[in-house]
This record gives structure tokens, sequence and C-alpha cells, in this order.
């Protein structure tokens, strides 16, 4: 909400409009914006585990309901006032004043970026900023005024242009980017991508035109106004301009017309790896720090970097969220690493996941031996003792249409030594199993040559569905 003033030596006489009643704007003037922010938030996916700064973040209001969906924030305004205001209401969130052309934060700090009405049609630079900050593959979101004229509640803006006319000139040229094909035009030279543009929510409610006339006179257009005809006259103005709005046992209400754009951080390309292949459909390994940590433990633990983490490092906060699941139902289903592997390469045959039966396969053959392994990839349960037997039989129920279990189907887990919550937490394995597996084959990540290189035959020659294996490559 309050910007730069265009240019790096003008930004600290924001304070002099935004800030000279800093209190009025939080209290009265803000929270009408609630709408706004809650659909940007909400089209942004905001949520645990993002680190989301808000630019020209004014008294913090935004701050404070992205705080409320799990985020992490910080912020960024020109008026110390109103900063002062953002501390007090979110006393754990890092709160800056400053410049939004020289973001005090460090390259790929965030992974979400917003600015409400913050960043204009005169201010462009910012926008290379808040991508400089971003993590690559993070979330921006905005909101502009859209066109006001055809607004149903354009009256409410109307006292702004009692300001002299350069400067009525200078507000018309900052809300240029809510025209059609603007603000598209301006995020894609900045550097984003997948942009899109939607339509968000927007309404002031005034309690009389007293109401009206204070909340609007603690914005900084209207400081243009009242220099160029004094307070007095502005909010008698505004009084009188909101008194023909008045409705029985209503709020004043004025809809106005407000733009999002939506856009995204290019991921970037690994350092040296630009022509790899992937060893999936997607595109090239994204260069973040924790992408690279995938690679790195692959690369220390097995001498090559498997074709999943070369997906999952898209997402590497997912996975490695995902793994930690299925340790809580080893964990709680006191599941042993036969057991598992049992669970896995029947789960995965029955979906036809060639490399989680190859890796598993591997696993498996490590505690039991290769035939045993091989037989159960082909639904051969003779070489397995009956509490195996239940465990196969359930992972390929699982597996191939969770809708037709029986509640005998349970009960044959019962009889073989397992309580229900054992049942529950091996089920979850299996689910959770059932997802990787589906992720990695629908963006046809093939087995890694090296894993086979190291199965026996008698493995790899079971595993006669899925993808094909993958060329050997250099890690």
């Amino acid at each position: 909400m309050t910007g730069s003033a265009g240019n790096a030596a003008q930004w600290t006489l924001v304070d002099e409009g935004w800030g000279r009643k800093a209190a009025d704007f939080a209290t009265l003037s803000e929270p009408a914006n609630a709408r706004e922010y809650v659909a940007l938030h909400q089209a942004l996916g905001v949520g645990p585990g993002d680190r989301l700064l808000d630019v020209a973040c004014g008294s913090g209001l935004a701050v404070e309901l992205a705080a409320a969906r799990g985020a992490t924030c910080a912020g960024l305004d020109a008026s110390p006032r109103l900063v002062a205001v953002a501390r007090d209401r979110s006393p754990h969130a890092d709160l800056q004043v400053g410049d939004m052309h020289a973001l005090p934060w460090a390259d790929g700090s965030f992974d979400v970026v917003t600015s409400f009405r913050g960043i204009w049609g005169t201010t462009p630079a910012a926008l290379t900023e808040a991508l400089r900050v971003l993590r690559p593959g993070g979330r921006i979101g905005l909101t502009v005024w859209g066109h006001i004229k055809a607004s149903p509640g354009n009256w409410a803006l109307a006292p702004f242009t009692l300001a002299n006319q350069d400067k009525v000139d200078n507000q018309a040229a900052m809300v240029s980017l809510g025209r059609p094909g603007a603000g598209e035009q301006l995020l894609t030279e900045s550097g984003y991508q997948d942009v899109r543009r939607l339509d968000i929510p927007f309404a002031w409610e005034f309690a009389d035109p007293e109401h009206y006339a204070r909340a609007l006179a603690a914005t900084g257009p209207a400081y243009e106004a009242i220099q160029a005809v004094g307070e007095a006259e502005f909010l008698n103005h505004a009084r009188t301009l909101a008194g023909q709005r008045i409705r029985d046992g209503l709020p004043l209400r004025a809809e106005i017309l407000v733009v999002g754009y939506l856009a995204t951080k290019p991921v970037a390309l690994l350092p040296g790896h630009d022509d790899e292949p992937t060893g999936n459909f997607l595109g090239h390994y994204p260069a973040t720090a924790a992408a690279e940590q995938l690679r790195t433990d692959d690369l220390e633990e097995l001498g090559y970097v498997m074709n999943a983490s070369r997906l999952w490092g898209r997402m590497p906060a997912t996975i490695n969220g995902l793994f930690s699941l299925l340790r809580d139902t080893v964990r709680t289903g006191r599941l042993t690493l036969r057991q598992r592997g049992i669970l896995v390469t029947a789960c995965a045959a029955t979906l036809g996941d060639s490399y989680c039966s190859l890796a598993w396969g591997g696993k498996l053959a490590k505690v039991s031996d290769p035939q045993f392994t091989a037989d159960v990839l082909r639904g051969e349960d003779s070489s397995l003792d009956p509490t195996e037997r239940a465990l196969a039989n359930w992972a390929r129920a699982v597996a191939h249409d969770p809708n037709r279990t029986t509640v005998d189907d349970v009960q044959a887990l019962r009889d073989a030594g397992f309580d229900d919550d054992q049942i529950f937490a091996i089920t979850t394995f299996i689910a959770l199993r059932v997802a990787f597996s589906t992720v990695n084959d629908a963006l046809g990540a093939r087995p890694d040559a090296e894993l086979v290189a190291t199965l026996a035959p008698v493995i790899s020659n079971a595993v006669t569905y899925g993808r094909p294996t993958d060329i050997p490559r250099q890690s």
C-alpha cells in the first residue's frame, strides 16, 4: 500500500503522506482491505512452511493474516510510523523500513512475495528486486486498482482528484498496471513466468460519512489532495460526497475493481548440468540448496544421482516430508526391513511400477535372497510364512482396488498377529508408497541403469512391466 515514490532518493518522503495518520489508517482504512488480502493469499496457496515477504506492508494487517495461515513473515515499508504499527501487531515478524528497490534480504530468501497495491506502473524496478529475493520456483502475487471508472464504488476515490493536476496525472500512471495486458507484460519482462491475471474481491465499507472522510484522509493520495485544498476542505468534500450514499440501516459501501497477478520465478538449471538427461519427462535439475542436498546425499550414498531425486528435487521439502511420514508408519507398525520389502515389492508389482520394484527388490534380496524376492514380485508366495503372506496379500489388495477390501481381509491381518494400530499404520504405509509410485510413474521416472546393474538377474528378469531402464549417465 505504501510503495516507493518512484526512485531511491524519494522513498523516504512516503512517510509524509502515509505515516502522518498511521493509527487512523491502521484502524479505520486498512481493515476494509481484508477481503483483498485473504483472496490473494488463497490464490497463492500460502500456508505452513512458506517464507513470505510483503512489499509495501503498511501497518501489517496482510502480514498478520499470512502468519495466521502458517507462513513465516517479513515485510518492508517506506513509512517508519506504519512499520511501528505493523511491529506492534506482529512482534515476531521481520519488519523493516526501507526502499522496495533495495530490499535488505539475500537472494532466494522467500517462497512467496506479495504486494497489495504497493507496486505500481511507476515503480516497475521493484519487481526485479522481488524476483531477486524469491527462491527459484517461488511465487509472487500482487494487486493493483482495476478499471476504476467502471467500478460501482468509484465515488469513494473521487476526493483524490482535488490534488494538483500533476499529482492526479501521476496517480493515473500508477494504476496503469490494471489495464488489460499491462501487468502481464511487465511481469514477463521482469523475468517471471506462468503469469496469470485474476479478479480480486474488494469493497470499502464505512459506518457513516465521518468514518469515511477520516479513513480516506489517512491515505497517501488524500494527503496530496489536502496539500492542494487544505484538510478542512478535503474532509468537508468527503463528508458531503458520502452523505449522498447513506443507506438506512446499512454501511456505506464502495465496490471497486481490483486486479490480481500471480506468477512464479523460473527454476534455474544447476550449473554444469544444463545438458544432463533428467530421467523423467520434466526439465533440468533445479538450482536450489535443498535440491542440491538430495543430489549430494545420493552421490555420497550411492555414487550416482537417482532419477527419483532428479524429479523430486523440484519439491525437496515434500519428498522429505513424505519419507518422514513413512518412518512414522514404520515405527507404529513395528515393521522390519524384510516386512517393508515385502509390502513395497508386492505393492509396486501390482501397480506396474518398475522403479520401486527394482529398488526395493534389491533391498529385500539383502535380507532374504534373490529368488525369494523374484517370487514376491511375480506374486508367487509359497516361500513366504503366514505373516508375510498376509502382508503381501494386503499390499496387493490396497494397491489394486481399496474399495474391494473386506472385513475378512482385515481379520486375516489380525490372525497373522497384527493389532489394529499396526493395521492402520501398515495401510497408511502402503498408501504413501502408492502416492510416491504414482508421481514417479506419471512423470516418467525411469529405473536407474546403475541400480539395475547391482541386481541379480533373477530380480531384474521378474520385472517385465513399467518404465524401461534408463541409459547409464555420468553423474
